[in-house]
């Protein structure tokens, strides 16, 4: 071969091999690269599908809790045209028990606001929160015992204090895990 020529022919099986090889290499990389794209787009498709069940359907759902004197009380029993503010808590859980205090602290700007405070706790231990912190004396709170374990699934609850929200028709206004200023939870309403 002539020196300064722009052709090179393969000197030696060994060069031809590691063309090969390269040639290889690289429909292997686009096959893992469109692989990888594939897998990519399947994913964000089906994360952007789902959706909790509080999401999929904004009205009120249909719940039960049993209160702390063994009886039932169901959604359909709280008052109609009335906002509604579901507050799944823990008997036991100090963020929980600082919310409560704050929200019995400014009860009058939320005696107009059906609270629903729900618990999994055993029901023993939500009588002794009720007896403790005399929630009698305030008409507009329910508690009680989620013994399906409804909720925690259909609002996807993963911390305590865990709040929804709901408009005098019914209609999601909003969620929130977290402690929430009494201010910021009439916010919610506005």
């Amino acid at each position: 071969m002539k020196v300064g020529s722009t052709s090179f022919p393969y000197t030696s099986r060994q060069q031809q091999g590691d063309a090969l090889t390269l040639k290889s290499r690289r429909r292997h990389l686009r096959k893992v690269l469109i692989t990888a794209f594939v897998l990519f787009s399947a994913f964000a498709s089906f994360s952007q599908q789902h959706l909790a069940p509080y999401q999929q359907n904004k009205q009120l759902p249909s719940f039960k809790i049993q209160t702390s004197g063994k009886g039932v009380f169901s959604s359909n029993q709280l008052k109609k045209n009335t906002p509604v503010i579901i507050m799944f808590f823990s008997p036991g859980c100090d963020h929980c028990i600082n919310q409560f205090n704050d929200m019995v602290k400014r009860m009058n700007d939320l005696k107009h606001y059906q609270i629903v405070m729900a618990t999994y706790q055993p029901i023993e231990e939500l009588a002794g929160f009720n007896k403790k912190y005399n929630i009698a004396k305030y008409p507009n709170i329910i508690t009680g015992r989620d013994a399906d374990y409804f909720l925690p699934p259909f609002f996807e609850i993963s911390n305590f204090p865990h709040f929804a929200f709901y408009n005098k028709q019914g209609k999601l206004i909003g969620t929130y895990e977290g402690n929430l200023s009494v201010n910021n939870i009439l916010a919610k309403f506005k």
